[in-house]
C-alpha cells in the first residue's frame, strides 16, 4: 500500500499550470479539432462557412434579445455571429427558401452546442416540426368545427314560456 504525499509539501509544478488562459484555450481547441470527423468548413448555397462547434457568447445573448423582434439587422447580426458576417445577403441572393434556412440554421445550432448533426438530420428534424405543426393545427381546427357543427336534429325549447310577440293589426 502507498503512502499518499505529504500535503505540506507541494506537488511538482505542471508545466501546463504555467501557460496562459488563450495558450490553454487554444490547446483544447486544436485538441477537439483533431478528435473531428469531417471538414472545418461547408459550403452552403454557394457561400463556404466555418461548422459552428461552440456558440459564441454574444449569439446566446442576441438571440435572447430578439425574440420577439422583427429587426432585420440585429437578425442578419445574429445569423453573422453564427456563420461569418453576410452569409444571409448572400445565401437570399442565391435563392436560399425558408425550409432551407431553417434546416441550414437547425444544423448550425445543434453542431454549435456540441451535438453533431448532418444536414440530413436537420432536415428531418424540420420537416417532423412542420408536421407536428400541421397536425396540431388540423386537431385544433377539427376541435373548434366539431364545436360549431350541427347535431342534426331540431332544436328543443329552452323554456316553456312563450316568447313571441303578438303585433296589433292596424285597422281591424
Amino acid at each position: 500500500m502507498s503512502s499518499p504525499e505529504p500535503l505540506d509539501q507541494p506537488a511538482e509544478p505542471d508545466e501546463n499550470e504555467q501557460q496562459s488562459w488563450d495558450d490553454f484555450w487554444a490547446e483544447q481547441m486544436r485538441a477537439e479539432q483533431a478528435e473531428r470527423e469531417g471538414p472545418p468548413t461547408k459550403t452552403i448555397r454557394g457561400v463556404k462557412v466555418a461548422v459552428p462547434h461552440d456558440l459564441p457568447l454574444m449569439f446566446e445573448i442576441r438571440a435572447d434579445q430578439l425574440r420577439g423582434s422583427s429587426d432585420q439587422a440585429a437578425f442578419e447580426q445574429l445569423i453573422g455571429d453564427l456563420f461569418g458576417a453576410q452569409v444571409l445577403d448572400a445565401w437570399i441572393a442565391n435563392g436560399m427558401g425558408e425550409r432551407e434556412f431553417r434546416t441550414v440554421l437547425a444544423w448550425g445550432l445543434a453542431n454549435g452546442r456540441g451535438d453533431t448533426m448532418t444536414f440530413r438530420q436537420a432536415y428531418d428534424l424540420v420537416r417532423a416540426r412542420e408536421l407536428g405543426k400541421a397536425a396540431r393545427k388540423t386537431e385544433t381546427s377539427d376541435q373548434e368545427n366539431a364545436e360549431s357543427e350541427s347535431s342534426g336534429g331540431r332544436s328543443k325549447p329552452t323554456s316553456a314560456a312563450n316568447t313571441s310577440s303578438r303585433r296589433k293589426r292596424s285597422g281591424s
